[in-house]
Parts: C-alpha cells; structure tokens; sequence
C-alpha cells in the first residue's frame, strides 16, 4: 500500500515537473518576436571594440525580427556631442542611443530617456528569458528608482604594471600612494646609458580626458567632487592633495606633453614598453596589451586595484555601456526589442568569450568563459570591482559635458604647477554657476 502510494505521488511529482517544463517551453515558443515587423529603426551607438560584433547582431536581430535598424556609431566624444544636438532638438527619428553610467544622471534629468519598468514587468513585451536580475546588480542604470537603461557590459579601471621590471629592479606592487611613488621613482630608467630616459616609471592621461582617471584618484584619497548636498567640494583638503598628486607622479615620472596624453597614448606608449606603470580600463588588456602582434610587453603584465592613499579608501572605477530608448522615439516597443535582444544571456555571453567584461553574471560563470579565460589573474580583480566599484564616478552633474572642460584645466594645472588649492576654488565657483543655470 505505501510502496503504491509512493508510486502514485512520485508520478504526480513527475507530471507537475513535466507541466512545469513544458509550460516554460511553451511561453518562450510563444514569445512573438515579430509584432513591430516592418519597422525601421535608428540607433546610435558608440564606436568601439564591440562596434563589428555589434553589427553581425544586429543582422541576426533584423532576421529574427523582421526590423529594419538603421545603426550608426561614433567615438565617445563625437557621440555625446551628436546625442546632445539631436535630443535638446527632441528628433523623433532617434530611436536607441547608447550612453556611459556616468552620463545617465545627465540624461534623465534632461528627460532623454525612456524609464523601461514598464517594458520589463511586460510579459507580452519581453521575453521569458530575458533574466533581468541575471545583470549584476551594482551596474544596473537605475536613478530615482527608475530603470533609465539596459547596461550591456563594463570597464574595471585597474593598475598595469610590468612584472618583469618589477622583479628585475626588486620593486614591490605598490599598496598606497607612497609605494607606488616609489616605484615610479624606481623604474623611470634609462637602460642605454645615454643620459635620456628610456623607460618611464609612470604614464597617465592628461588631456581632456583626464578627469576619468583623475576621479580613482579623487576617491582614493577619501574626496568627493559633491557632498551630499550636491555642493562641490572637489577644494577640499583630500581632493587639493589627490590634485596635486596626480598632477605630479605624471609630471616627475613620466613623458613630456602631458597635454597631448590620452588613453592611446598612454596604451601605445605601455604597449611598446616605453612605461613602467598605469591606470586604465582593463579592455585594452586583451585587446592590445596581451596581443603580441600588437604589445612588446605581452606575456610580461601584472593587474592590481590601483593603491589608496590609506587602506580604507580602496576602490575601483567601473565604467559602464548602457542602452537607453529616447524619450521621443515613436517606435519605442520596438526599441524595446532591441535592445533586450542587445543585452541578453546569448549575446553578452559572445562578448563575455572576447574578453569583453560584460553585465551579466552569468556570463562570468559559464563553463566556456571560464575555459577560454586567459587573464583569470585580472578576471578575478574584475570580478571583484563589479561588486564594489563606482559606477557613477564622474561629477553627477546634469550639465558634465559642458562642466568637463572646467575640472580637465583644473587637473592639468595641478601637473604644470604653480597655485592647485587657489585653482579649485575658482574651479568650484565656475561649476557652482554652471549647476545653477542647469537645475
């Protein structure tokens, strides 16, 4: 009698999971990728390491979708400018556009972006798995509790360093500002003999770009650019101090032109072994560094958090690439579709296996990954950045592009020299009045 008992509930069991199963396949066959067939969609996006996979995608979105997708991609700069004219003139024929963590706050504000909880909590509109909360939660674009975009992947800004130097001039990785200044000091060499320098100990951006990096050193220094109520205080004492640091680590141990340093200067100048050490986004890692095609120094690299300046203010940069909906896109339930196909498990999975860390945990866990991980000792600093970097680490302000020009002079002045606390506060008077007209 029990043993038929149990036979009759093991079965019932089994018929529940097999309904179960069933159900689920039956709702992901169900899923109508085709309603908005016949649309024509324009998207822009940024031009990247992830433009060409960008492109087959959007094929097999086109094929799968019956939608046309007009794509068009620029670099960062270019983008943000573009984006900027076509939004303030609120054009209905922007569809999708893709933005960075640290412009969402810009764009909400301004009223650019679609919020997407409507799209996500839509069974008819987003697939059953779609898995929103397979993206890790520190990166998902959310500001007043609204979903403001779909990030798609992230670039953990670490620490590169030359291993074998280090081990050749018995230099320790640095752990605070004091050892890393000391191995800049170190390993600014001249190998030849000829009096010039042919190895420096430190290399960083300093043209306008600067403020990106300039924003890890900001913080690990215990500063902010706002308090908490949003008033700058990038004059503070910590923040003059991280000025003036960044400023000269560049300016004693590295190249000369700091105006003209960028990241590809500070890449190709790395790649050809002409640097000791730098901080940049770990991208470049796979893509150029670890290349020997493309790197003298392949094979020969250590990755590390960048050194606080005390223990407690470590932490890590973590840029991030978002999928945003127009606020005046008229075909918006096809931009939905996009761009959840953009940044599903499939897709971000083939970034994932090109070294390109991407949202989804998922992603990082997967057999194949993990197989074809060829960096696993600068996977592992990544990994642990998306947990507890700063995603939102330029100044959150609405008016950042036309801010940025002001807080990249001020840096700069901090590496030519001369009055670095006088020049912050007249720094903090000008995006105070900038703040004003741009509530």
């Amino acid at each position: 009698m029990q043993k038929k008992r149990f036979l009759r509930t093991g079965g019932l069991v089994l018929f529940v999971m097999l309904l179960v199963i069933t159900s689920g396949a039956a709702q992901a066959a169900e899923f109508n990728w085709r309603k908005q067939e016949g649309t024509t969609l324009r998207v822009m996006l940024s031009k990247s390491a992830f433009t060409p996979m960008n492109q087959e995608f959007i094929k097999e979105f086109e094929k799968k979708t019956g939608i046309k997708v007009i794509e068009e991609s620029y670099g960062s700069a270019p983008l943000r400018q573009k984006l900027s004219l076509e939004l303030l003139a609120k054009n209905k024929d922007l569809d999708v556009f893709q933005g960075m963590g640290k412009t969402d706050l810009e764009y909400y504000r301004a009223g650019w972006v679609t919020p997407l909880d409507d799209f996500l909590k839509n069974t008819a509109l987003t697939a059953p798995d779609y898995d929103y909360a397979d993206i890790f939660p520190k990166v998902r674009a959310i500001i007043d509790g609204k979903t403001v975009g779909l990030t798609m992947s992230m670039n953990p800004v670490v620490l590169m360093y030359r291993k074998d130097l280090f081990e050749q001039y018995k230099v320790k990785v640095p752990t605070n500002w004091k050892d890393l200044e000391e191995a800049a000091k170190k390993l600014t060499l001249d190998t030849d003999g000829d009096g010039k320098t042919d190895i420096y100990g430190w290399i960083a951006r300093m043209n306008e770009e600067n403020t990106a990096i300039f924003s890890l050193f900001l913080f690990s220094n215990g500063a902010e650019w706002l308090d908490k109520n949003n008033k700058p205080v990038f004059n503070s004492p910590k923040a003059v101090e991280a000025l003036k640091y960044y400023g000269q680590l560049l300016k004693n141990y590295g190249p000369p032109g700091g105006s003209t340093i960028g990241w590809q200067q500070v890449i190709g100048a790395f790649a050809q072994g002409k640097a000791a050490m730098t901080t940049e986004i770990s991208i470049f890692a796979d893509m150029v560094l670890e290349n020997p095609k493309q790197s003298k120094v392949a094979g020969k690299i250590g990755y590390a958090y960048l050194p606080p300046a005390r223990p407690e203010y470590a932490t890590m940069l973590l840029p991030t690439n978002d999928y945003h909906i127009s606020a005046y896109s008229q075909k918006k339930e096809a931009a939905w579709l996009f761009i959840q196909f953009m940044t599903d498990k499939t897709r971000l999975l083939a970034y994932q296996l090109k070294m390109m860390p991407t949202s989804r945990k998922s992603a990082w866990m997967d057999p194949k990954f993990k197989a074809a991980d060829k960096l696993p000792e600068l996977t592992k600093i990544q990994y642990e950045g998306i947990q507890k970097g700063i995603v939102q680490y330029e100044i959150p302000i609405t008016a950042f592009d036309e801010a940025r020009p002001y807080l990249s002079r001020m840096i700069y002045s901090a590496y030519e020299g001369g009055d670095v606390q006088k020049t912050a506060n007249e720094t903090v008077k000008s995006i105070e009045e900038i703040m004003k007209k741009t509530k």
